[in-house]
Order: C-alpha cells, then sequence, then structure tokens
C-alpha cells in the first residue's frame, strides 16, 4: 500500500495554502488537514482530535508546516507503524527564548485586514505576487482570533515532551534562511533535537512550502525514495 501524505497547517489552521506544494509533489494520495475553530486549541486537544479523527491502518508521510511540528511529532510517537516519515518545515520543537518579543511579529495579524507590508515581510517576501497577498488576507481575516491566540499560547507554552524522541522515524527537516517570523536559534534547535535527521536550510521566507514549492517537493520525493522506495 502506498503511503497517504498527510499535510498538517501552519497557524492558519487551513488547507488553503497548500496547492502548490500538492501540484510539484503529485502525491498519489493526501489529505490536506483543516482544524477545527469551534474546539480548544492547544496541542493536546488538536494532538488528541486528529488522533481521534485519522485512520492510522494506513502507512502516511506527514509533512508538517510550522506550528503542527510539535502536533506531528507527537502522533509519530504515538502511531510508529502508522508514520513512516515526517517532514517538518519551517517548524520549531521549542518556545522562542524571548516570548514577548516573539509575539510582536504577530500583532499585524491581529487586525482586522493585516497590512500587506507585514505579510511581506514576515511570510511571503517582497516579490510575492498581489493574487497570493489577496490570498493570504483573506485566510487571516477568517480566522477566530480567540483560535488564533489559543494556538500562539500553545507555542509558547511548548515542553520537552512535546518534542518526543522519534529514532525509529526518518525525519526531513526543511527550513527557511530568510525567515523573518521564527528566529534563526529557534529553528536551529529543531536540529539539534532531531541530529539524525536530514535538513535542508532554503532561501525563503516564512511560508516555506509556498515559495519554494518546487524545490521543498524535490526534497520531499528524493527522501521519501531513499526511505521507502514502494511509497515514492
Amino acid at each position: 500500500m502506498q503511503a497517504t501524505y498527510t499535510l498538517l497547517p501552519g497557524l492558519h489552521g487551513t488547507s488553503e495554502l497548500y496547492a502548490p506544494l500538492i501540484a510539484a509533489l503529485k502525491p498519489h494520495s493526501y489529505e490536506a488537514i483543516e482544524y477545527p475553530t469551534d474546539q480548544a486549541q492547544d496541542y493536546d486537544s488538536l494532538v488528541h482530535w486528529l488522533d481521534q479523527t485519522l485512520d492510522w491502518n494506513i502507512p502516511r508521510i506527514f509533512i508538517a508546516e510550522s506550528f503542527s511540528g510539535p502536533i506531528a511529532m507527537r502522533l509519530a510517537a504515538m502511531h510508529p507503524d502508522s508514520a513512516q516519515q515526517l517532514v517538518l518545515a519551517a517548524s520549531f520543537c521549542a518556545p522562542p527564548t524571548t516570548p514577548n518579543l516573539a509575539l510582536l511579529p504577530l500583532r499585524p495579524f491581529f487586525v482586522l485586514s493585516p497590512p500587506k507590508k507585514a505579510l511581506k515581510h514576515f511570510l511571503v517576501g517582497n516579490n510575492a505576487p498581489p493574487a497570493q497577498l489577496d490570498q493570504l488576507k483573506t485566510i487571516i481575516q477568517k480566522i477566530p482570533s480567540k483560535a488564533l491566540t489559543a494556538r500562539i499560547r500553545s507555542v509558547l507554552g511548548l515542553r520537552p515532551e512535546d518534542c518526543p524522541p522519534l529514532k525509529s522515524t526518518p525525519i526531513l527537516i526543511l527550513q527557511a534562511s530568510d525567515d523573518n517570523l521564527i528566529p534563526w536559534a529557534t529553528q536551529n534547535q529543531l536540529r539539534l533535537q532531531y541530529p539524525e535527521a536530514e535538513t535542508h536550510w532554503i532561501s525563503s521566507p516564512h511560508l516555506l512550502l509556498q515559495n519554494q514549492a518546487e524545490e521543498c517537493a524535490q526534497h520531499i520525493s528524493e527522501f521519501v525514495s531513499q526511505h521507502s522506495p514502494s511509497y515514492a
């Protein structure tokens, strides 16, 4: 049986930003997850929801973006037979060392209409096309403020046990070298947490899987082929 690519979203919690990666990756089978906003948004609650929602009798390749990295790590530890491989993109395994400063870049996203200048600086880069900026603004405006606040609190409250040992799970780490949202030191902690992982730094702003979909898809495809040729 070929593995199902299971895509877990960033802080926005929707599947709407995965189209470029899906088009580049051309997976045989995939699930793009959207987090419900009518329940608790902390990591424990979202892990429990996915644990109850997903079919764990099939092989899965998790692709987790940013906020969802710690969720995918815990699910991989809980279901090692199903979680064949783990891809972590622009993610982290610990809260920023200065939480108050970490919140500053996020303030523009709490307003009714986040300024395009902030979206370019923190998420997509200065060369982002107007259509991408419009899509981002629409998505952010749809996120309930309570849900967004709760997810940010979960990030700031990360514990060591939220990033468990995964020695039997092949891990691919893709990090954005031009990320203005997640500090380099915070990103690098993920590599230190999982030194056995394959790590690539890609020239991109924070939305790595959207801005460099082709390059990310190439790394993912090569990694999948290397570790489980029958699933490629």
